[in-house]
């Protein structure tokens, strides 16, 4: 095993219970937004701590992570859910993004809402696959290519974390595809890893 993969595999799995942590809790949330009052408080797993830690705070105005989730709540509901780049838009369009187009922030926000689908993209992840471009359907079209091409080094270094991960499922058996969005995180932590190393 490369010294990179042990190091995506570290990342993973520092990182792993948390993320699914945040997803139960939007998806709790999802299913009873009257809990809105309580999900933007900064308890472990709240809607704010995840803005704290997957570094987005500071790309929206300050105290209106009620108003953010209010609009997520919209567009999660809308014909379209999925669509990153029309989310980033439509932020941009209110006060909160201060008129920015914040497409990171946008897929990171509902990657909560689908973990199956939607791969959060930051500079890091677009470093990796060469993408100057800060638009979410390019990315998923590189992400694609990207996977097809490490598939095989998903699936060992997944078969290596297997029994920590199993472990690690028995909290969020109320998750559908546990599998999906295991593999999802790791090709995330790979990106990531992958991205750092070559800021160095």
């Amino acid at each position: 095993m490369e010294s990179l993969q042990i190091q995506s595999i570290g990342n993973f799995l520092a990182y792993y219970k948390t993320d699914l942590n945040y997803i139960k809790k939007f998806q709790e949330f999802k299913s009873n937004p009257s809990l809105a009052s309580e999900y933007i408080t900064k308890e472990i797993g709240s809607f704010y701590s995840f803005l704290i830690e997957f570094r987005v705070v500071r790309n929206f105005t300050n105290g209106a992570t009620d108003k953010l989730l209010d609009e997520t709540l919209l567009w999660i509901n809308s014909k379209d859910p999925d669509n990153v780049d029309a989310f980033a838009e439509k932020l941009a369009q209110t006060t909160l993004t201060r008129g920015k187009i914040m497409s990171s922030m946008a897929s990171k926000i509902l990657f909560l809402n689908n973990p199956w689908e939607i791969i959060p993209m930051d500079s890091l992840a677009r470093k990796t696959l060469e993408q100057k471009e800060n638009k979410y359907v390019i990315y998923k079209n590189n992400l694609n290519r990207f996977r097809e091409i490490n598939d095989l080094t998903f699936e060992k270094c997944l078969d290596y974390t297997k029994p920590l991960t199993t472990l690690i499922h028995k909290d969020f058996n109320e998750l559908e595809k546990l599998d999906v969005i295991c593999k999802n995180r790791f090709v995330d932590k790979l990106l990531w890893t992958m991205g750092n190393k070559a800021f160095h």
